[in-house]
């Protein structure tokens, strides 16, 4: 019988998974991952968490651009609301 995670695991995982989402978005070769949701997320035997599945994850917009356009992709219910009413990434 499993326990449920703590609050403190909890948002290390969290905080873990937003940082590896700033590193994507930040990095030279910006990344843009594309499905974002719990299943993608791994976890190591100290919670530290890892980005997993990246199949529908594109380049992000290079030099001035500020978006991306594309079909729409991910997950239902999971997608940006903003993502799904424009392509815009």
């Amino acid at each position: 019988h499993f326990q449920p995670l703590s609050w403190n695991l909890r948002m290390k995982v969290a905080l873990g998974a937003a940082k590896g989402l700033a590193y994507l978005h930040s990095a030279e070769a910006k990344v843009i991952y594309r499905d974002f949701k719990t299943s993608n997320i791994l976890l190591d035997t100290d919670y530290t968490a890892k980005l997993s599945d990246f199949g529908l994850a594109k380049d992000g917009p290079v030099g001035e651009k500020s978006h991306v356009s594309t079909r729409v992709m991910g997950t239902h219910g999971y997608a940006a609301p903003e993502y799904l009413s424009t392509g815009n990434l």
